[in-house]
């Protein structure tokens, strides 16, 4: 059973190569001080995001905000 395209053949990928590795020695301040500056920045992202994320709707919802929709609003079994 042949068709009009043949099948495309697998591309290969070289595996890249590990960058070598260098012992550098840090001082344990500055460890500490780039540690507390990565914190830092991934707090100030936290709360930057954390207004956007959430739904500013009223306790009814969208439905409570205007009047003329409580009339045409399928009513809930006790409402």
């Amino acid at each position: 059973m042949g068709g009009l395209f043949r099948a495309p053949k697998p591309v290969v990928v070289a595996p890249p190569s590990a960058p070598a590795t260098t012992t550098t020695t840090t001082d344990p301040a500055q460890a500490a001080e780039e540690t507390a500056a990565a914190a830092r920045a991934e707090v100030r992202a936290r709360n930057t995001r954390g207004l956007s994320g959430t739904i500013a709707t009223s306790a009814r919802g969208l439905l409570g905000t205007r009047s003329d929709f409580t009339a045409t609003r399928k009513s809930l079994l006790g409402e």
